[in-house]
């Protein structure tokens, strides 16, 4: 008997000593998750969803409520250190943003931008980047003001929360102006291919500015991206895709913001054709749109809309397209970017972008905006 209850003695020794080290260990330890204190959750995630961002104009004095510029900032505050921002911005006078990127750069994220200095030169807020950031673009951050006509819009993050290899592009400026008008960005994530492609470009803004030299379209996945300015000879590239549109069946929507000169007179005219060989063609009209190229839609009996509002108008260069294929099958896409129907557009740094839609609800999404903007729906 002494010698059973002695071997069961040894037996528990482990146990003893396993429970007293919890014991110990449990006054230091962070708790299992299934003990943390329910009253302080966990943050979740910071997650940028890819896709397209629609952003109607904010009120009046309330500019940091526009809910694009309001995530924009959200993703420059979730940037770690040792990470990456880049930002090409035609116009940039939002604060919000501008003391964001400080506070990025201060907390040891490298942060770059460029932005027109015909523009934005003289404004607050590349102020503060100027004075925090400095303007060697030899070091990991800098602000440059860019000589010469930028009308690019675009950011990157290498990292923002757990995101990575974030791009966005589209038709919103970092002003507050921008923030009271209906804007249009479109988003990739995850897609390192994607940030290369602009990667390169934002060097070649660097190195290349003022005279910057042709480039060819690139292909991202499914999507195309036309960076200007356009070479010599080579045909519009919006022009070129509505040429290509078989009439018959197919329904067009145009919301552009600008909308002037030879160019914009000659893909008025092709619209009207389509127009009158059978196409759907509507167009939401922008306050830059000219008299010529408003009689030549409407001569055709093209429904014009206007993108002028009592909260804001329209920045938007938006072309969406819809038809059969020779393959019986309907084909989607938006072309959308910073490119207004306009000739200086193909002269100067700017960008196309067209987003392939034959898949998910992306062009219905689009559609749904298009036809609130032109009074069938809620903006």
């Amino acid at each position: 008997m002494t010698r059973r209850a002695g071997t069961a003695a040894q037996r528990c020794r482990p146990v003893v000593v396993l429970l007293a080290l919890t014991l110990l260990l449990g006054c230091t330890a962070a708790p299992a998750d299934d003990e943390r204190d329910p009253e302080r959750p966990e943050a979740p995630a910071f997650v940028v969803r890819p896709g397209l961002y629609l952003a109607p104009p904010a009120p009046e004095n309330r500019e940091e409520q526009n809910r694009t510029l309001r995530r924009l900032v959200e993703m420059i505050e979730r940037t770690p250190p040792g990470e990456r921002i880049r930002v090409v911005a035609h116009s940039f006078s939002f604060l919000p943003a501008a003391d964001a990127l400080v506070a990025a750069h201060e907390r040891g994220v490298h942060v770059q931008v460029l932005s027109d200095a015909s523009v934005s030169g003289d404004w607050k807020a590349p102020g503060r980047l100027r004075d925090a950031l400095g303007t060697d673009r030899t070091r990991e951050s800098f602000l440059y003001l860019t000589p010469g006509e930028m009308h690019e819009k675009t950011w990157s993050f290498t990292r923002t929360g757990s995101s990575r290899d974030v791009v966005l592009v589209g038709s919103e400026n970092l002003t507050y102006h921008s923030a009271g008008q209906y804007t249009d960005v479109w988003a990739w994530v995850g897609r390192r291919d994607v940030r290369r492609v602009f990667d390169r470009r934002f060097a070649q803004l660097i190195r290349e500015l003022p005279g910057l030299r042709p480039v060819p379209p690139v292909r991202v996945g499914r999507d195309r991206v036309w960076f200007y300015p356009l070479a010599p000879r080579l045909p519009d590239p919006v022009l070129a895709a509505l040429q290509a549109v078989p009439p018959a069946g197919a329904t067009i929507r145009v919301a552009m913001y600008a909308w002037l000169d030879d160019r914009g007179l000659a893909l008025a005219r092709h619209l009207a054709a389509l127009h009158a060989a059978g196409a759907d063609v509507e167009v939401v009209a922008g306050k830059s749109v000219a008299a010529p190229q408003l009689a030549v839609l409407r001569d055709a009996g093209i429904p014009v809309h206007p993108g002028v509002f009592a909260d804001g108008d329209i920045h938007h260069k938006l072309t969406l397209v819809s038809y059969v294929g020779a393959d019986g099958r309907r084909h989607r896409y938006v072309l959308t970017g910073s490119d207004n129907y306009t000739g200086p557009s193909l002269e100067r740094p700017e960008l196309l972008l067209r987003i392939d839609a034959d898949r998910g609800p992306t062009f219905r999404r689009y559609e749904r905006w298009v036809d609130a903007l032109a009074g069938r729906g809620n903006r």
